[in-house]
């Protein structure tokens, strides 16, 4: 790695935006000065660079920053002639923007850098517990992660509702149940708000009563967490959960695991490499959105994405995170072809060899018909801690079909939770590579969403493309990072609601 390659090249494109013809400016309101945009090459470079860890997020800041001031100056309105009095006051121009006030000469593409907001969802009222309340978990024990698939079940007149709880998980930030849930209205088919857990009963082995707390934690409608209050001790070995006028289920909590450890493995990929392999996993999954240009191999229009790729590529070679005899770029310019993705400007022959997920991916958009049948809606209980990967824990907690969609639930531990976070075409998203293979064969790639963070830790939601069937008896999940790739194969037992 060159980080100062990394910030000459960066320059260098920055005074390469000088000498190009001066570009109009994008329309203004009234008061205020015209905007000029930067190119794309020049957003994209920096945010690869600062992505593959060449370049330092304020480096890269300032020069931006400093372009953007440049750029706006070549449009800077002429003072008024002599004598004349501008309507916005002695000694400013008109047109001007006050200093520090939004809509200034600084024009948009930036380099944004930011945390994600925590996120939390719709809470239901904290339950009174007349019963003795359970001892705190003693701090600082050992995680618990337990697979579940039960279904619990709430009917009244205006309300029928399930829950099925996929795991139980006990951190430093309290214990839960992850679940997948689903209210009706009987009497109409729309949906209805969740359920009132709070009136649900829960009780352990030692005859402590808990209440729940019911919190999407900003994750996709169908999953929850039902959050245990008070927090129970860290030896429980099973919960009874009682609905309003249902029978108890009973939640096993030394119930195990029961899959192979996991394999961790080095890998020889580069910082760029790895970056640009999560550019390709990006457009796969965006594929799904454009079925008819799929299917008649018509040109997609994924510019957001691919828009500047071949000067990312330039940047992070003239920074040493690519090497110039990497097949990679060969390999992203061929997906771009399968899926008809032109304007990427990646100069790199395109190469026959594509990765086998890619190839299974590839390989199911081609095939599919339009009235292909959705994956039918159901849950399995997983619950898998991952070995640490790059400075990143990841623990599986469930995965539940949808409306023809799959999500998996996960946690994440470590020192990543609080690195700040680098927006860019990836939508800052998680830095592994997560592929799941399934038990016949096929590959899915996991796009992750619904972010929430609290101390220590980060609560999300992965979306697999394409969905799973309820046939697949087990999954391989395969965590790839910069430095190393972890493999566990996990079974899966369905249950329907």
């Amino acid at each position: 790695m060159n980080r100062e390659r990394a910030e000459t090249f960066l320059r260098l494109l920055a005074e390469a935006e000088f000498r190009e013809p001066a570009r109009p400016p994008l329309p203004a309101p009234p008061g205020r000065l015209p905007r000029v945009m930067m190119s794309v090459a020049l957003t994209r470079a920096a945010w690869a660079l600062t992505a593959a860890g060449a370049l330092d997020p304020e480096t890269a800041q300032a020069v931006l920053a400093d372009t953007d001031l440049a750029l706006a100056a070549r449009h800077r309105p002429e003072p008024p002639e002599a004598g004349m009095i501008s309507s916005a006051g002695p000694g400013r121009a008109a047109g001007s923007a006050s200093p520090g006030r939004a809509g200034g000469p600084i024009g948009a593409g930036r380099l944004a850098r930011a945390t994600f907001p925590a996120r939390t969802g719709w809470r239901t009222p904290r339950a009174d517990v007349s019963a003795p309340l359970a001892p705190a978990a003693p701090q600082g024990g050992p995680d618990r992660y337990v697979p579940i698939g039960r279904l619990v079940r709430f009917h009244d007149e205006t309300i029928s509702a399930e829950f099925g709880l996929m795991s139980y998980a006990h951190t430093a930030s309290g214990a839960r149940l992850i679940a997948a849930w689903h209210a009706r209205d009987p009497l109409s088919s729309g949906r209805r708000g969740p359920p009132p857990v709070d009136a649900f009963t829960v009780t352990d082995d030692r005859g402590n009563r808990y209440a729940l707390l019911f919190d999407t934690k900003g994750r996709p409608e169908p999953t929850c967490d039902l959050s245990l209050r008070p927090d129970p001790p860290s030896g429980i070995r099973w919960l009874d959960i009682t609905a309003p006028g249902e029978q108890a289920v009973r939640v096993d909590l030394d119930r195990l695991a029961d899959f192979p450890a996991p394999e961790v493995s080095d890998t020889d990929f580069s910082a760029g490499e790895h970056l640009l392999n999560r550019i390709a996993e990006r457009l796969l999954t965006l594929a799904p959105e454009f079925p008819a240009q799929l299917a008649t191999m018509a040109p997609v229009s994924l510019t957001s994405l691919t828009a500047g790729l071949g000067v990312a590529i330039a940047a992070l070679e003239a920074a040493e995170v690519l090497s110039p005899l990497s097949p990679v770029p060969g390999r992203l310019a061929t997906l771009c072809a399968s899926l008809g993705v032109r304007d990427h400007g990646i100069t790199a022959a395109p190469a026959p060899d594509l990765p086998e997920p890619w190839l299974s991916m590839l390989s199911h958009y081609h095939r599919r018909k339009p009235d292909t049948a959705p994956a039918g809606d159901g849950f399995a209980a997983v619950a898998a801690a991952l070995p640490e990967l790059d400075g990143i824990r990841l623990v599986l907690l469930g995965l539940h079909n949808c409306d023809g969609d799959t999500w998996m639930n996960a946690l994440t531990l470590g020192s990543w939770v609080d690195r700040p976070v680098n927006h860019g075409p990836l939508e800052a998203t998680f830095p592994l590579s997560i592929w799941v293979r399934d038990s016949t064969g096929r590959w899915h790639v996991a796009r992750s969403t619904g972010w929430h963070r609290e101390p220590g830790e980060t609560s999300f939601t992965m979306r697999l493309t394409p969905p799973l069937t309820r046939s697949c008896t087990w999954i391989e999940v395969r965590a790839t990072g910069p430095s190393a790739e972890v493999r566990a194969t996990v079974p899966l037992c369905w249950a329907y609601p």
